[in-house]
């Protein structure tokens, strides 16, 4: 098995993100970052790229926007693109926060 090295938690959940080069929905998502499943409407942005993202929460009206990198591609059996969130505002990671920890409560 292997080891999770992530300093945060994360949750298995499939949101809605918009992002440059196309849509999809999260495989996973933390307050620092997310692994996007990829789709035939969309294409992975290379390693190490600059990524907007809008994420469309069920829970909320408006959408939740961040900036972050891309810092891998998928090497198993899904395809997709690990992001390491680099800016937020406030508010949406508190937003994050609570959403992740009242689903692993």
């Amino acid at each position: 098995m292997k080891e999770d090295k992530r300093k945060t938690p994360r949750l298995n959940v499939g949101i809605t993100v918009f992002y440059d080069g196309g849509y999809g929905r999260t495989k996973d998502i933390s307050t620092n970052g997310t692994f996007i499943k990829g789709n035939r409407h969309s294409r992975l942005q290379p390693v190490g790229s600059d990524i907007s993202l809008s994420f469309d929460f069920p829970e909320r009206v408006g959408l939740i926007k961040a900036h972050g990198t891309v810092i891998h591609h998928s090497t198993d059996c899904e395809d997709g693109m690990g992001i390491a969130f680099k800016r937020m505002r406030v508010r949406h990671r508190e937003f994050i926060k609570k959403f992740v920890s009242d689903y692993h409560a």
